[in-house]
């Protein structure tokens, strides 16, 4: 009896996961507005984005990885960036649906994952609250291109604030370990 058991249940396991015709992915060549050309790959579930992928090219030219986002139910759940070697993941950030909630960890070379420390969540924070806040204004058609253009100022300034909060912080992690 648990013979058969197991073997519907691996049958209806293979029956669900098998069936991806559903699934389409759309390509986009695009260049951001720091004029570095991006390549995006976005895969649908029916009308429902669920993934993301952005490549941008390295040193050399080649398409890398950049980053890669997963959505449930139209809401961001995760995303891995490049943020220290071009071409590997090497941080995570889980969203809790619908807040600024997140928590975030690093990818060592060995495969091995540990979350950042307080202080680095906070820059991380900081440059997600200032992301969203920025693409808040893109979705107002009211918003002029000055004030646009002043938005992609503060938005900038706000990311690069973060970013070295992030920087001071892993760099007193690796001072406290010596």
């Amino acid at each position: 009896m648990k013979t058969l058991i197991t073997i519907l249940l691996f049958v209806a396991i293979g029956c669900y996961a098998g069936d991806t015709s559903d699934i389409t992915q759309k390509v986009f060549d695009r260049t951001n507005y720091y004029g570095i050309h991006q390549h995006w790959v976005v895969t649908y579930r029916g009308k429902e984005k669920i993934m993301k992928e952005v490549f941008i090219p390295d040193a050399k030219g080649k398409l890398v990885i950049d980053f890669r986002c997963y959505f449930v139910g139209g809401y961001l759940m995760t995303v891995e960036n490049a943020k220290h070697t071009p071409g590997k993941l090497d941080t995570i950030s889980i969203y809790y649906p619908g807040t600024n909630v997140m928590e975030v960890f690093t990818r060592s070379d060995d495969g091995s994952v540990k979350p950042v420390s307080t202080r680095a969540l906070l820059g991380y924070e900081q440059e997600n609250a200032a992301n969203t806040d920025f693409f808040r204004t893109l979705d107002n058609t009211n918003t002029t291109d000055v004030q646009w253009s002043q938005k992609v100022q503060e938005t900038e300034q706000k990311v690069r604030d973060a970013e070295k909060q992030i920087q001071d912080a892993e760099k007193q992690k690796i001072d406290s370990k010596q």
